[in-house]
C-alpha cells in the first residue's frame, strides 16, 4: 500500500512523538525505517534518504534518540517539500 504524502507526514510525526529518553532500541529504529521505506515506495526521494539512514545507523544495540529525531525531521522536510527530479 502506498501512502499519501499527508499520511506519510502523519506517520513521521507519530514516530517523533514516540521518542523518549536518550537512547532507543536499534531494532525498533530499523523496523520503523523499513516500514517508512515500504510506505513511501512511490517517493523515491524519501526512499533514498531511508536507505542512507539504514546504512548509517549508529550503535550496535542502541541508537541515540538525537540521531533518530534528526533523521525523522529530515524525512518530514522531504515529505513536505518533495525533491523534483532534474531531467
Amino acid at each position: 500500500m502506498v501512502m499519501s504524502e499527508f499520511d506519510l507526514e502523519d506517520t513521521i510525526r507519530e514516530l517523533v512523538a514516540a521518542i523518549e529518553g536518550t537512547v532507543c532500541s536499534r531494532s525498533r529504529v530499523v523496523d520503523a525505517l523499513l516500514d517508512l521505506r515500504l510506505d513511501a515506495s512511490a517517493r523515491r526521494d524519501v526512499v533514498e534518504l531511508v536507505d542512507v539512514a539504514l546504512a548509517t545507523i549508529p550503535g550496535k544495540n542502541m541508537v541515540s534518540t538525537d540521531w533518530w529525531r534528526e533523521q525523522l525531521e529530515m524525512f518530514e522536510l522531504i515529505a513536505i517539500n518533495p525533491v523534483e527530479p532534474v531531467a
